[in-house]
């Protein structure tokens, strides 16, 4: 344990501790509020709590052996992701900003898209610094793109499971994960999807699809962010030469 503490304090900045639990007390409080609240609905504090476990990634990635890739990945994706937990667990659920806030989902996608692209390029990377190899910038960047959409058809099949799950007419109960009940959107800012459905029938259709279409937008506004700055295969730092030069010294030299 004493080198499992050591490992994460040398991997990430003080600042970073205390930012990250700031957003965790914010989720504990919103946890255990959403056991009060009227009407009681489990799938809130299930949510939030699902959500807050989520915001230790790294730390557990931490757990793993060198030869995982996940060990290798740095401490600036929790910052972002924990940003993006929040947005969509507290802020999107917990104060309803999904259906109070007209653009909120939107910008979540938006936003979502373009950040899995960012993570697709340092899994790459963190892949690279275990197996010592170099890749070449536009198969990182593809890769990258790739694994944007992926998460995100993930995402989509993830909540349409969850809907099919705590959906039940028996019972009066609404899954609503995917955000797509018109019944409960009407009225609000919500009810306005990115596209006119033209028969309402198509409201689902049309906000399931709109989300589709925005992550995509992001994912591919952050490739073509990365084209022109490639953190990680730039001049200033290049994790292929820094592979090869650690790959021409002597084995005694890289052993120490």
């Amino acid at each position: 344990m004493k080198e499992y503490i050591g490992r994460i304090k040398s991997n990430c900045k003080t600042w970073e501790l205390v930012f990250w639990w700031v957003f965790r007390a914010l989720m504990v409080y919103a946890f255990i509020a959403g056991f009060f609240r009227k009407p009681f609905d489990i799938s809130d504090p299930l949510q939030v709590g699902a959500n807050f476990i989520a915001m230790f990634a790294w730390e557990i990635f931490m757990l793993f052996p060198e030869k995982c890739f996940v060990r290798h990945m740095p401490s600036l994706i929790q910052d972002f992701s924990i940003v993006m937990i929040f947005a969509a667990s507290f802020c999107g659920k917990f104060l309803n900003f999904y259906y109070d806030s007209r653009f909120w989902d939107s910008g979540m996608h938006l936003l979502s898209g373009g950040l899995c692209v960012l993570l697709g390029y340092e899994v790459v990377v963190a892949m690279q610094k275990r197996d010592n190899k170099p890749v070449s910038i536009p198969v990182a960047l593809l890769c990258a793109l790739c694994f944007s959409f992926f998460v995100s058809t993930c995402w989509e099949l993830v909540e349409f499971t969850m809907d099919q799950v705590m959906t039940n007419p028996e019972k009066g109960t609404i899954g609503d994960a995917q955000h797509w009940c018109y019944e409960l959107a009407k009225g609000t800012p919500k009810e306005a999807t990115l596209f006119d459905p033209k028969n309402i029938g198509r409201w689902p259709l049309m906000d399931t699809m709109g989300d589709i279409i925005l992550n995509s937008i992001g994912a591919v506004a952050a490739w073509i962010l990365l084209k022109i700055f490639p953190y990680h295969h730039g001049k200033k730092f290049d994790v292929n030469k820094e592979i090869e030069e650690k790959t021409k010294m002597p084995k005694e030299h890289v052993t120490k």
